[in-house]
């Protein structure tokens, strides 16, 4: 996977998703502090990547819409975490091979192959 990792991913995150082999590449690496989300967004899907954030603001920017419907962002993944920033990488480990399998799965598809997910402490919540 191709992630873009947010500015307020804690870089045991980050380096749990590289020690797996996934591409990561840091917002604070491509742009200013405090970049607005719509910029981030554009890059990565410029890059066709994952956006990983605890950032509710990227709920709304990626998200799902009806087959047909022109939209931006139709290749911009998002993973957002809803747990605290320290229970992050517990629950990373716990679910990384349902999203390792789901985004194999996604690539596969016809269209809308994008993946879009939420990890929160009650469990995997896919879009």
């Amino acid at each position: 996977m191709l992630l873009l990792i947010d500015e307020n991913v804690p870089n045991s995150v980050a380096a749990f998703f590289a020690d797996r082999g996934h591409d990561v590449r840091f917002v604070r690496d491509l742009f200013p502090a405090g970049t607005p989300d719509p910029v981030i967004a554009a890059m990565g899907d410029r890059l066709s990547a994952i956006v990983v954030t605890w950032d509710r603001d990227f709920e709304k920017i990626v998200q799902r819409v009806p087959e047909g419907n022109r939209r931006a962002f139709r290749r911009l993944g998002r993973i957002s975490f809803r747990c605290n920033e320290v229970d992050g990488r517990v629950l990373l480990e716990k679910w990384i091979a349902l999203l390792e399998f789901h985004y194999e799965q996604a690539l596969q598809q016809q269209g809308d192959f994008r993946m879009i997910v939420q990890i929160q402490e009650s469990g995997l919540k896919v879009s």
